[in-house]
């Protein structure tokens, strides 16, 4: 009876992991790859067809960039955008303009404000191949170029996160909430934290975070995460309503339950290997969740195997690859007890 209780516990685990982890992707990655729709060839044509016409307009190559980038054809956006940029012309940036900055009437902020719009489109298509650092000097070129964008602020600070330069990344999401409360800007000044290995910070962020979004699982179960990284007791009343949420229930429960480490860890495995889906995914988000789980359980033994598996086949860029390659840093295992 045990055993089939153990194997029911373990499917809901391993959907609900599923679910965390592709709800969390969708929710707080910048870039181009939220949605893929359909390519129309004719507005490509159009296009096209407007270059041949006018070769040294930079606004036609972005343009078609911009199309072949919602499309996911991001070698021919690359090309398009490397012509956008080169071809954009020399323009004040907003501090330079000061008031005439918010005129969007004049001509030289219009510029302004496009040439902008070809680096960020550049930067968001070198993030989708893979290519960080040069994403990273497009989006510190926008952000230089014109302060105000938010967008492109937190876009960097993001990207600063996952690909391990947490100090700076928490400069750009502070200058943000320095204007205001962001739901997104406090998720990612808390990711950044977390990776860090500062989990007090980190669990400040998502409790703030929980307070102003009380529906989102997502963030009841980071939180957990942090408050046992850091060593903080979740007390009964705290844990009745972390796990009161349905989507989140299976993940925090496992967290906190003193399970048999083998037992469970081969277990999740089984049942991952056995689940639908993407197998490669599926592997990234076992192994990292079991990563996680095997920190705060059994004196961290086998985490570093499971981490070294998710940085492996998790997607480059992705929450969850910088979260296990954060992990393979650290000097030494921070393993907190579970209260």
């Amino acid at each position: 009876m045990r055993k089939m209780r153990f194997g029911a516990m373990v499917v809901t685990v391993v959907l609900a992991v599923t679910a965390f982890v592709g709800a969390q992707r969708m929710a707080w990655i910048p870039g181009p790859w939220s949605k893929q729709k359909r390519f129309e060839a004719r507005t490509a044509e159009t296009y096209t067809a407007a270059i041949a016409a006018d070769p040294d307009n930079y606004m036609v190559y972005y343009r078609r960039g911009v199309t072949y980038k919602e499309h996911g054809q991001y070698e021919k956006a690359l090309a398009d955008l490397n012509e956008a940029v080169r071809l954009s012309p020399e323009t004040l940036t907003a501090e330079q303009l000061g008031e005439r900055a918010f005129n969007t009437r004049l001509t030289e902020t219009h510029t302004m404000n496009l040439v902008v719009l070809a680096r960020v489109a550049r930067g968001e298509v070198l993030q989708a191949l893979n290519r960080p650092d040069e994403a990273l000097m497009d989006f510190d070129k926008a952000i230089t170029t014109d302060f105000r964008n938010l967008n492109v602020l937190y876009a960097r600070g993001m990207l600063r996160a996952v690909t391990g330069h947490y100090d700076a990344a928490l400069a750009d999401f502070n200058a943000l909430l320095d204007r205001r409360a962001s739901p997104d800007w406090l998720f990612g000044r808390g990711f950044a934290s977390y990776l860090k290995g500062d989990w007090v910070a980190a669990a400040q962020d998502f409790q703030r975070l929980a307070t102003l979004s009380p529906a989102n699982s997502n963030i009841l179960v980071w939180l957990t995460k942090a408050q046992l990284r850091s060593g903080n007791p979740i007390l009964p009343a705290q844990r009745a309503v972390l796990t009161s949420h349905s989507e989140a229930a299976p993940i925090i429960d496992a967290y906190m339950a003193d399970h048999d480490a083998h037992d469970f860890v081969a277990g999740v495995l089984a049942g991952a290997s056995a689940a639908p889906g993407n197998k490669r995914q599926r592997q990234c988000e076992t192994a990292l969740f079991l990563g996680e789980w095997l920190t705060l359980h059994d004196d961290g033994k086998g985490a570093r195997d499971m981490f070294v598996q998710a940085e492996t086949t998790c997607v480059p860029l992705s929450l969850e690859h910088a979260t296990a390659a954060a992990e393979l840093k650290r000097p030494t295992a921070l393993v907190k007890a579970v209260q």
